[in-house]
């Protein structure tokens, strides 16, 4: 009886926090006509793994990563000096508003199998990043141990049998092939960089779902 008064207090104290309280607050953003060698430079000076693409005044257009970089651009042979941000980035964006509670956050995180949120006001403009490291160390336990579960359940839940080995050589196809980055799809419900890095694996011809965090 006093285990279930615990975790509904531990619920309701997570009611109260809301991402604000603890997102990241210094987030770096770059344009969409920023090379794709520049973008690497930025995230190599800044330690970055991940940044945010804005327009002019602030609001997020997508999003790139160095997984993006290295699946999209090197593993396709494309020049990163000529290449733009807008030809490789994601757009099916990820965002809550400055008010949205943690909790709620968690379950989108999980829901979606990625690690971070885009924080946006109400005019659209990009205040923060909201990830599965604020939540870890700055949220409660009950929740970000929910999350990290989520997360982290739907990315091994389907994990193939087998045994270590060389790695495929992709097709030809693969490197010809159009690409659409602009949606997110998952495939029976596998986290979407998971189905992405197992088909590259594999030799499979694969369209790009997703980038997380």
């Amino acid at each position: 009886m006093n285990g279930a008064r615990g975790e509904r207090g531990i619920e309701e104290r997570n009611e109260t926090m809301y991402c604000q309280e603890i997102m990241s607050r210094e987030v770096q953003w770059i344009a969409p006509d920023v090379s794709v060698a520049h973008a690497a430079e930025l995230m190599a000076f800044h330690n970055l793994g991940f940044l945010p693409i804005c327009n002019a005044e602030g609001r997020p257009l997508g999003v790139i990563t160095d997984r993006d970089i290295a699946l999209r651009v090197t593993g396709k042979n494309l020049p990163a000096a000529e290449t733009k941000i807008e030809e490789v980035m994601t757009t099916s964006l990820h965002t809550i508003n400055l008010e949205c509670q943690v909790a709620d956050a968690g379950e989108l995180l999980a829901e979606a199998g990625i690690s971070r949120l885009l924080v946006v006001n109400d005019a659209g403009i990009l205040e923060g990043i909201f990830s599965m490291t604020d939540l870890i160390m700055h949220g409660h336990g009950h929740t970000a141990l929910k999350t990290a579960r989520g997360v982290y359940a739907r990315e091994t839940k389907n994990r193939p049998g087998g045994h270590p080995h060389p790695a495929s050589e992709p097709t030809v196809e693969f490197f010809h092939r159009a690409r659409d980055f602009t949606t997110v799809e998952e495939s029976n419900g596998a986290n979407p960089a998971r189905a992405e890095a197992e088909d590259v694996n594999s030799g499979r011809n694969n369209d790009f779902r997703e980038f997380p965090t």
